[in-house]
């Protein structure tokens, strides 16, 4: 067994301990106990020579660190004593405001206190990341819906109350992470110089594309990518950063290799404040680092395990996105689609043409949406029939209205490239409104906790069929009369 599949088995293993943990409360005592257990069971089996008993010793103990994991990382709230209470705090905005449907939420830190609060506020007075603030209100527990646990995902955020329009003093400005604040102030710049060059919808369809900053999208256009399958072009995830690396190492040619590492790698952290840090774009940012330091070091690299390995440092950092952050639980199993079922596709329809490209969108189309299936179903309701047309007629156009965008940004010739720009925007708009018009553009389908599970199932099933049905082929072609006469021709 290779050294990158036990890393992946032991990764799977922590994942499954983050899932048991959540099912089965346990005492802290018989954790340990337990591990203490596995070390053993584990050193015997070695000590024997027993290796699937040492490998099968070894994966229950990484599954019993990962049920810790999520235990240390379960807190009480410290302010369940003071909830329906008015209290007075003074704090910092720790993160960019996020302003939607006419109000702005704070991410506030009150000083000598490790959980935040979030802050729902009119848009009448102007906060910025860093500030700190007065807040004098009532702070509340977070209360989640029938069919979303909003609790569970505000703790994601390390958000254990919230504060509705309470009375607000800023007390200082800029009084925390002066790089952090100056990554926003170019963002705002950015934002300002877009919006001078293209019109609406447009300037905010780019902005989603380029940084995610999607919330100014009318409700009807971004329903429109909803229905038709094309809501991760407005969501920034790998494919973003892969455009991003792709471009940037054009420059290693240039500018020799070390430097062009260092530059990519600080662009991408940046990218990746720049962007609000979701998980999706962690997990892309860790994989792509990662593809850098082995062009750099000259190391084949390998994507499952870099995959894996970036899940796992973000489980550990933070185990409650496995369950409360959707954007984490698609971007991991669309990557996985691509990684696993898109080479089967490859070997099964390696006699099709490519026809420039089309081919490959398909079946990279097809892998992702298989893999995510699943989970689009149970936290969506919603399977898009017109994903795989619209896909394909976006999809090749996406790098070059990035490109157009960021050339947009540039003095004098700006509006030029921002006319192109706006073309193919339009053209994105159009297609999107058109077929999401269409009768049975998508359906709505409402399924179980238990169906998703055997969605899941039946996914691994269709892959093993798929791999079978690939090598039993492969088999016959070998074994062919045919291909011995061609082979031996190769070889005269």
């Amino acid at each position: 067994m290779s050294k990158s599949s036990v890393f992946i088995g032991m990764v799977i293993g922590f994942v499954v301990g983050v899932l048991a943990a959540s099912a089965l409360p346990l005492e802290r005592e018989y954790i340990y106990v337990y591990l203490a257990g596995m070390v053993l069971v584990f050193a015997l089996a070695y000590l024997k020579g027993f290796q699937y008993g040492a490998l099968l010793a070894l994966f229950l103990f990484v599954a019993g660190l990962g049920v810790l994991r999520l235990q240390l990382a379960s807190v009480n709230s410290e302010y369940g004593e003071l909830f329906g209470q008015k209290q007075k705090y003074e704090g910092y905005i720790v993160q960019e405001p996020d302003i939607r449907d006419g109000r702005q939420l704070l991410y506030f830190l009150p000083q000598g206190n490790e959980q935040r609060i979030l802050i729902t506020t009119t848009l009448v007075q102007e906060f910025f990341y860093g500030d700190k603030v007065l807040t004098e209100g009532k702070i509340v527990e977070p209360k989640s819906f029938s069919d979303f646990d909003y609790k569970g995902y505000l703790q994601r955020h390390n958000v254990y109350a919230q504060m509705s329009y309470p009375k607000l003093l800023i007390l200082k400005s800029h009084r925390l992470n002066l790089f952090k604040e100056n990554l926003f102030k170019i963002k705002a710049a950015l934002i300002k110089r877009l919006a001078q060059v293209y019109a609406e919808p447009q300037n905010s369809l780019l902005l989603g594309i380029l940084i995610g900053a999607k919330k100014s999208l009318p409700a009807n256009i971004t329903e429109n990518f909803n229905i038709t399958g094309t809501s991760h072009i407005i969501a920034v995830s790998g494919f973003n950063i892969t455009i991003m690396i792709t471009a940037l190492a054009v420059m290693s040619r240039f500018l020799g290799r070390r430097f062009s590492f260092w530059f990519t790698s600080a662009v991408i952290i940046a990218f990746v404040l720049i962007t609000g840090a979701s998980a999706s774009v962690i997990r892309a940012a860790v994989m792509g680092f990662l593809l850098l330091l082995s062009f750099n070091i000259g190391r084949q690299y390998s994507v499952a395990p870099a995959l894996f390995f970036a899940g796992a440092v973000m489980l550990v950092i933070n185990p409650k996105i496995l369950f409360w952050d959707i954007g984490f639980q698609l971007s991991f199993a669309a990557t996985l689609g691509i990684i696993y079922f898109m080479p089967e596709l490859n070997r099964a329809t390696s006699s099709f043409p490519e026809l420039g490209g089309v081919k490959t969108i398909l079946l990279t189309t097809i892998s992702a949406t298989v893999a995510t299936l699943p989970l689009v179903l149970y936290n969506f309701e919603r399977l898009s029939l017109s994903a795989l047309p619209v896909n394909v007629l976006i999809l090749p156009i996406v790098p070059a209205t990035m490109l157009f965008g960021f050339l947009s940004l540039l003095p004098g010739v700006g509006p030029g490239f921002a006319f192109i720009g706006n073309l193919l925007l339009l053209y994105i708009l159009k297609i999107t409104e058109w077929f999401a018009r269409l009768p049975y553009s998508s359906l709505s389908i409402k399924i179980s906790f238990y169906i998703l599970w055997l969605l899941v199932a039946m996914v691994l099933v269709l892959y093993e069929l798929l791999q079978r049905w690939n090598n039993r082929h492969m088999e016959q072609l070998n074994s062919s009369p045919v291909y011995d006469k061609i082979a031996g021709m190769r070889e005269d």
